[in-house]
């Protein structure tokens, strides 16, 4: 992980509200997901942390990171 990674990775958990461990984790993921050119596919058994954290309302919807419950 990079430092940059692990800040946004801190500003995800500060703007959802999520803490602990498993969304510590998660952000992480996120973050490295929001930084990829798209298009972008999560896959992940747990999507609703996964969800907040990767929301992009801004973002024409063809262009958002896709979380897909796997």
């Amino acid at each position: 992980m990079t430092a940059e990674i692990a800040r946004a990775a801190g500003e995800l958990l500060g703007t959802t509200g999520l803490s602990g461990h498993r969304c510590a984790i998660d952000s992480i993921v996120a973050a490295t997901a929001l930084g990829l050119a798209r298009p972008v596919v999560l896959l992940t058994s747990d999507p609703d942390d996964p969800n907040r954290l990767i929301d992009e309302p801004e973002r024409p919807k063809d262009e958002r990171v896709v979380v897909v419950h796997v």
